[in-house]
């Protein structure tokens, strides 16, 4: 009996010692500068055996003044935007976002943010909240619709454009500009890399070379066999195989009667003598 006595009157003092000192023996750390006048309320925000609850939080925080004005309703002077998210949050999520005892650094206050507690109208619509983290660049001008159509909510990169959402009369060069290589061969291509090039990557490209010189089993060489000046591949020649010498190919030409000679391609575009 004796013992039963001694423990009921231990946890008693024990409850006693919670109730009367709770910032002493409860607390985990400090709360955060803005709440610090009720550090030692701890029912302010917690309730007995259920923990802290977020509908404690809207006892102070509107949900619909959240970032406009303060606990006070003194409107808070914001240089990037006077859109609050938080009007489309339910008011028992705020814990899933905030947390707080970890000093009174207000940052550390904050969890990892989640998309998916944000109501599926704001979701369709980043810019409601991003629009000032939208780059200045042409490529941006013509991408009008949903962030989430090219990134993702863990961050903005990599990223996963989908060109189809250009109009089919973008221009290829209004955002390659700059990546254009500095050769003969681009500086003639055109404005539209997508006649060589796929959008998934520049490699491999799909350059047509019939369309200056077939290509033949005969012919399968690499670059440099007759682009020996990597600069410039409109220069060619066609004595890096065969019998071929200058002296060669002018003597037989000059025995037909042929003086313009140079341009091999204007008469033999398929590497053959009857073409």
């Amino acid at each position: 009996m004796k013992l039963v006595i001694i423990v009921i009157g231990f946890f008693a003092i024990v409850v006693g010692l919670v109730l009367a000192f709770p910032d002493y023996l409860l607390n985990p750390g400090p709360l955060m500068q803005g709440h610090a006048q009720i550090e030692k309320n701890c029912l302010s925000c917690h309730r007995p055996f259920r923990g802290a609850l977020a509908m404690q939080c809207t006892n102070c925080h509107k949900p619909d003044e959240i970032g406009i004005k303060n606990v006070k309703g003194m409107a808070i002077a914001r240089k990037d935007s006077n859109i609050s998210f938080h009007r489309g949050l339910s008011t028992n999520s705020c814990i899933g976002c905030h947390t707080d005892h970890k000093g009174r650094d207000s940052t550390r206050a904050i969890r990892a943010f989640r998309h998916e507690g944000i109501s599926f109208d704001l979701r369709a619509n980043c810019n409601s909240c991003h629009d000032v983290q939208k780059p200045k660049d042409k490529l941006h001008d013509y991408a009008t619709r949903s962030c989430g159509e090219c990134h993702s909510t863990s961050g903005w990169k990599p990223a996963s454009f989908d060109h189809q959402m250009l109009a089919s009369a973008q221009r290829c060069i209004d955002c390659h500009k700059g990546e254009v290589p500095k050769d003969r061969l681009h500086s003639s291509a055109g404005v539209n890399c997508s006649t060589c090039h796929g959008t998934r990557a520049w490699k491999p490209a799909s350059f047509d070379h019939d369309r200056y010189f077939r290509l033949d089993r005969d012919h399968r060489a690499s670059c440099s066999t007759c682009h020996k000046d990597s600069s410039d591949f409109k220069k060619y020649t066609c004595y890096g195989c065969h019998e071929h010498t200058a002296s060669n190919i002018a003597s037989e030409h000059r025995e037909e009667g042929i003086r313009n000679y140079q341009n091999c391609m204007r008469c033999h575009k398929s590497g053959s003598d009857e073409d």
